[in-house]
């Protein structure tokens, strides 16, 4: 009886083994791709699950880079949970921050310093990849505009009014920087000019709260003022700040030094003193047209109940084209103090056009 034997090649193992250690590899290698493809996850109230990865949270919305539909945005309230792999920057945190889990509306993250806190979802105004924020640590925003009267004939007269703010982020450092300059010249009055400079810096040390110093030089001839500085602490609270809206509130101490370009028309002369200081500023941007601001600012001396000042801006603007806009705006100043000759208030209203980015 003939019988078949199975004839086995030498060769026939190695394939075997090679063809095995291949497909491990091959496998490990999806695996991996599977579990980086999926380390960012964003789970929406519907049902559906976006993977991709977390570019920027927002006091309203979250800013998400799908991998199949790029970058989005999507509201908050619609967000079931979120899920990333990336170390967060924490407004008012400066180490980065692990997200270990979101539950019930709910961050659960830990820092450099080991401990675990519970943050509201809904309540966190901003949080980005901790790689980005040091990555691009300088933001630039400002706006300057121009508004001017010019007339003659039976009348003459020309007004100038230019404004020029700038906003500088730097971590959890902002520098506004303010300047104004105004000129006033007709036959009845001769070349009133009005300059301000000032410059705030704050410092967000919590989620919420910063620390604030503002200083200010102002030059007003039409209320007998030469120069004015101000150097002030104080502590301030926001509420919310993103490039829809932002408001805040700030409160602390002010040193104030006033000369006068005539002395005499002041009871007081040259004076240094302190005062308390509060303000508050806020503005709320249209999804489609206009942008509102108002600000305010009170100083009142700690010498003299009756010593005190307030001033304040509420204001429209309101796109033209890309980046060029209408500017409509009411200023107030009072102060309760003045020189001789001198009105206690002062409005103005104008209306101007300007650059902003």
């Amino acid at each position: 009886m003939l019988s078949v034997v199975p004839r086995f090649s030498p060769i026939t193992p190695l394939f075997s083994a090679l063809f095995s250690r291949k497909s491990t590899l091959t496998l490990l290698a999806c695996s991996a791709a599977a579990l980086q493809a999926q380390a960012g996850v964003l789970s929406l109230s519907n049902g559906d699950r976006i993977y991709g990865e977390l570019v920027l949270v927002e006091k309203d919305n979250v800013v998400w880079n799908s991998e199949t539909f790029g970058e989005i945005t999507v509201e908050k309230g619609k967000i079931l949970s979120l899920e990333t792999d990336k170390d967060l920057k924490i407004a008012g945190r400066d180490e980065p921050c692990a997200l270990a889990g979101h539950r019930q509306e709910q961050w659960e993250l830990y820092c450099d310093e080991g401990s675990g806190w519970v943050m509201d979802f809904p309540a966190i105004d901003r949080a980005e990849p901790y790689v980005n924020f040091v990555g691009n640590p300088i933001i630039f925003h400002g706006n300057v505009a121009a508004s001017g009267v010019f007339e003659e004939g039976n009348r003459e007269r020309e007004d100038w009014d230019i404004n020029a703010n700038f906003d500088i982020r730097n971590g959890d450092f902002h520098h506004i920087i303010g300047t104004q300059y105004q000129n006033q010249n007709n036959p009845e009055i001769d070349d009133l000019e009005k300059y301000r400079l000032s410059y705030d810096l704050r410092w967000i040390f919590a989620e919420k709260w910063f620390a604030a110093g503002n200083s200010s030089l102002v030059h007003e001839e039409a209320r007998n003022i030469d120069l004015t500085t101000t150097l002030g602490l104080g502590l301030g609270y926001l509420f919310f700040d993103t490039d829809k809206s932002a408001l805040s509130i700030q409160g602390g101490v002010s040193s104030l030094k006033d000369e006068y370009i005539d002395p005499s028309l002041n009871t007081t002369g040259d004076s240094r003193y302190a005062a308390g200081r509060s303000a508050w500023n806020y503005r709320y941007k249209f999804d489609v047209g206009p942008e509102i601001y108002y600000n305010q600012e009170l100083l009142q001396s700690f010498e003299s109940s009756d010593d005190y000042q307030s001033t304040a801006e509420i204001g429209v603007r309101t796109p033209l084209v890309k980046g060029i806009l209408m500017e409509v705006k009411y200023a107030w100043q009072y102060d309760n103090t003045p020189s001789i000759d001198s009105e206690k208030q002062d409005t103005k209203m104008t209306v101007g056009v300007g650059y902003s980015w």
